[in-house]
């Protein structure tokens, strides 16, 4: 949330991001590398190094996944993560060499040296390929607690993730220059294309090199830094100011394989509920109810889909969660329900600071069930944030310790009474990296004391995992409350592992076209780094957007997967019509897109949560053998078929766009690209340049105004003629857990040319689930006139375009020379043929 004294944050802003890089830039002064060690004791699975200067123990979990962990002590100290699900017992196939020398660590896909003297690591693969070394020269490396590793970097190697970073996709730059990141969960207001750190922090990245991809996780809370070739653009180094440096090696050897081998260790994307992935209109803040009211009707009144109203900080008494401000929502639960009957769901802010009030249930309870962060003394900590900000009666604010997991399980207790009873249908967690208005650091006490599971922490090291165990108690808690019902939760700040608990957006953008821009490969870096479900503020955040960049941003978040309008206090209205009725019919036509490709979007959620491979992805994550994809950033891929090329600058008529190798088809008229080089294409403000992959399947439905509707609409399918294509579809209930029981289903076309034949067959249905009754619909793109069309052995009528849509089943053939089939969706195999 915000800070009105945004001039003075912005400096504190950037002297804090200069003292957070300050690690990295004097990286050569005062660190103290490893020098010999004798060689190891096995200790379970791990071979354990040690000498006078501290502990080193390499394990190797899985055949591609490998663990190096380095304390400056006698020993490594307790082992827990935050972020890790459970790790693997170790690979019972490693083998380990030792000689004088060296110490040689041997999986079916990697080979570990771990030189003695010197102690520094190399990975290579099973080959002999390198990988990964420490840099000879430094190594691993610490001074009093800090500890820090330098490798090398070669000129042909490009680093990405490191999740919500601003700055160049490619983490080298475009000009090679080099990044230094911190990792500290920071309120940045009005954030810039240069400001570091932002509100999350993922410690993961991947390196590139001609097709070959490895990564990294730093498994460290506390404040760590990042230089990938800043400093000397032959060396990457990271490290943390405290604990243990603890990382993981992870292999691919394709991109997906590492992004997919991170998230098994981290976790993946609940599969969200369908009415999440509508469109969602918020603002600071909508109130009071008679204008939420107003909100809803003209969504419906002018036929633009949604699906979720969403309550800023104005809906609550005096800026305290868990209230509700009884002059400006005197029936909240009427309000509710009264906008579920128009389809709408409703999501409240719930920030993690309820006001230290006495005699208030909140506050109360929480003290009897010591869930609070305390300060030094065991006194409990307070500090000012919104309630304190209050226009009446205001007041500190206490802070839920969520390293407890009592206080967790309170948390969860909390929302049942003001949300949950009420019909609020999601949660949003904000403010908590956390925020608090205390100048300089803007964030609690660095000595405030958390539980830490049972060993007690300081601020320092739980500062990054704050928001992510709120968004984590959050979720718990909804999950208790409504038991067979997928929680919704959008949180602020997170920690690698947080995408189990949380969609993220990135906080407080600005309303400028370099804002819209950053957008893509941010979000490319977080798909990367386990993030899958993220959307940022449509036109802006901060300020206010022209009619044609709120145009162009909404067009671009058709295809994020969190598709939601924000805007700050005091500036103009930003609805879809709120810039003139031009506008107002190419923005509806942009989340029609959004409601009609719904289907596709499901089916791609629903892979990202399987497999953790993301929904919004760069080019290099399916073309890691197209160098040309290594730096692109203006364009990415929704799942594996769909590549999105937005309008990113003003007044653009045309723009270029580069097709991976293969075939592709413009999404709107259907033209046919030979890729492996760029193109440029004219555009309107109407466009959004859109391509599908050739030998793809894409599913659709009719526009609906909200999630609600869909059940019953007619399935489409979209499919070019030119060439053999498949796909896989998926669907459940939408909204319940049913599908983690089996209670799916899972249906693959397939489409073949076989002479003058073509054919579509559907596979037998995979899964209990069954939709209601509905029509399945063909349209087959770049097909000649047939002679006749079939359904298995029955013929189907040809129709004029305007019989078809009331027929049982027919075909037609369009304007645009497309053939459109219309049957009837029995979800039994079938096969539908065109013959000439």
């Amino acid at each position: 949330m915000r800070d009105h004294r945004l001039r003075r944050r912005r400096v504190v802003i950037a002297a804090c991001a200069l003292l957070l890089s300050l690690p990295a830039a004097r990286a050569a002064a005062g660190w103290a590398s490893l020098e010999s060690m004798p060689a190891p004791r096995r200790e379970g699975r791990a071979l354990v190094f040690q000498n006078a200067q501290g502990t080193v123990a390499v394990s190797a979990l899985t055949p591609s996944v490998v663990r190096v962990r380095f304390a400056p002590a006698p020993s490594l100290g307790r082992d827990h993560s935050w972020a890790i699900l459970e790790p693997p017992a170790g690979d019972p196939g490693a083998t380990v060499e030792t000689s004088a020398g060296a110490t040689v660590l041997r999986t079916a896909a990697l080979r570990v040296t771990m030189s003695h003297a010197p102690f520094r690591i190399a990975f290579a693969g099973a080959d002999g390929q390198p990988l990964d070394e420490d840099d000879p020269a430094r190594g691993m490396a610490f001074t009093g607690r800090a500890t820090h590793v330098w490798k090398r970097l070669g000129e042909d190697e490009h680093v990405y993730g490191l999740g919500e970073k601003t700055g160049e996709l490619d983490k080298r730059g475009r000009y090679r220059g080099g990044y230094g990141y911190a990792m500290w969960n920071s309120d940045t207001y009005a954030y810039t294309d240069d400001t570091d750190p932002l509100y999350v922090s993922v410690p993961f990245f991947m390196v590139l090199r001609h097709g070959r991809a490895h990564g990294i996780f730093l498994d460290n809370t506390f404040r760590t830094s990042f230089d990938v070739g800043k400093t000397d653009p032959g060396l990457l180094s990271f490290g943390a100011v405290d604990g243990v440096l603890d990382y993981y090696f992870i292999d691919g050897p394709m991109p997906r394989d590492v992004v997919m081998r991170y998230t098994e260790l981290t976790g993946r994307m609940p599969l969200p509920p369908m009415w999440a992935l509508g469109y969602n209109q918020c603002r600071y803040s909508y109130y009071p109810e008679a204008k939420v009211r107003l909100i809803a009707d003209t969504f419906r009144v002018k036929r633009i889909p949604a699906d979720v109203i969403w309550l800023d900080i104005h809906y609550e008494q005096g800026y305290n969660p868990f209230t509700w401000d009884g002059q400006r929502f005197p029936d909240p639960g009427r309000m509710i329900r009264d906008l579920g009957a128009q389809g709408f769901r409703v999501v409240t802010i719930v920030d993690p600071h309820p006001k230290a009030a006495k005699g208030w249930t909140v506050y109360d309870s929480g003290l009897a069930a010591d869930a609070f962060v305390k300060n030094p003394d065991g006194s409990v900590y307070t500090a000012p944030v919104w309630p304190q900000n209050a226009e009446k009666d205001p007041g500190p604010s206490v802070f839920p310790d969520f390293t407890k997991p009592s206080a967790r399980e309170w948390w969860g207790r909390m929302l049942k009474e003001p949300y949950v009873d009420l019909g609020v249908a999601g949660i949003w967690n904000d403010m908590n990296e956390p925020a608090v208005f205390v100048e300089p650091n803007h964030t609690m006490a660095l000595d405030a004391r958390h539980d830490g599971e049972g060993q007690p922490a300081d601020e320092r090291e739980i500062h990054n995992v704050y928001g992510m165990l709120n968004s984590r108690a959050t979720f718990e808690g909804l999950s208790r409350l409504r038991p067979d019902e997928r929680p919704f939760v959008l949180t602020r700040a997170s920690y690698a592992g947080g995408q189990r608990w949380a969609a993220v957006w990135p906080g407080d953008n600005v309303s400028d076209w370099s804002a819209l821009r950053a957008t893509l490969p941010m979000f490319a870096n977080m798909g990367l780094s386990g993030f899958s479900f993220v959307g940022a503020d449509i036109g802006g955040f901060a300020e206010a957007p022209s009619p044609e960049l709120y145009t162009r941003w909404l067009q671009l978040g058709v295809f994020y997967p969190f598709m939601r309008t924000h805007t700050t206090l005091g500036t103009p209205d930003q609805e879809p019509w709120s810039y003139g009725t031009r506008h107002e019919a190419i923005n509806r036509r942009a989340i029609e897109m959004r409601y009609q490709l719904l289907p596709e979007i499901y089916t791609v959620m629903q892979e990202a949560s399987r497999t953790g491979v993301p929904a919004l992805r760069p080019l290099l994550l399916d073309y890691p053998d197209d160098e040309a994809t290594y730096q692109r950033q203006d364009e990415l891929l929704f799942g594996h078929d769909i590549l999105v090329a937005p309008v990113l600058r003003e007044a653009m008529t045309e723009r270029e766009v580069y097709l991976p190798k293969g075939t592709w088809y413009e999404y709107r008229g259907g033209r046919r690209y030979e890729g492996g080089h760029a193109f440029v294409v004219p555009v309107t403000l109407d466009s959004i340049p859109v391509f599908v992959r050739g030998g793809s399947i894409l599913f659709r439905q009719p526009v609906v105004q909200h999630t609600g509707e869909m059940a019953g609409q007619t399935l489409r399918l979209l499919v070019p003629a030119a060439e053999a294509a498949e796909g896989t579809e998926y669907e459940d209930d939408g909204h319940t857990l049913a599908h983690l029981r089996g209670t799916s289903l899972r249906r693959r076309f397939s489409a073949r040319r076989d002479g003058g034949r073509w054919t579509l067959q559907a596979a037998a249905a995979e899964g209990s689930y069954r939709p209601p009754p509905r029509d399945l619909e063909v349209d087959v793109r770049g097909m000649a006139e047939p002679g006749s069309v079939s359904l298995g052995a029955e013929t189907l009528a040809r129709l004029a375009p305007e019989a078809l849509a009331g027929a049982a089943a027919g075909w037609s053939r369009t304007p645009e020379g497309d053939v459109v089939i219309k049957v009837r969706d029995r979800f039994e195999p079938f096969a539908i043929t065109l013959t000439r």
